[in-house]
Formats: structure tokens, C-alpha cells, sequence
């Protein structure tokens, strides 16, 4: 029983780590996604 408490803490210390990791690659695909956008509206408006 003296267990339970470290492996809920273990768990969300887990789960924490992994949103830390993945929402800023969410954030960096999308942004590179824009760049591009962005990238190719100037190469069209330029010509």
C-alpha cells in the first residue's frame, strides 16, 4: 500500500514529461507549415 502514492506521482511525472515533449512539436509542424505558406505567397506575389 505504500506504493500507490509513488506510482500515481511516478505516472503523472511520466505523463507531464511526454505533453512537455509532444505539444512543441505540435507547435514547431505547424509554424514550419506557415513558413512555407508564407514562403511561397512571396514567391508568387514577386513574380
Amino acid at each position: 500500500m505504500y506504493f500507490w502514492p509513488m506510482f500515481v506521482a511516478g505516472t503523472c511525472l511520466v505523463i507531464i514529461t511526454v505533453l512537455a515533449i509532444y505539444i512543441p512539436t505540435i507547435y514547431i509542424r505547424k509554424t514550419n507549415k506557415l513558413i512555407d505558406l508564407l514562403g511561397q505567397i512571396a514567391t508568387n506575389t514577386s513574380k
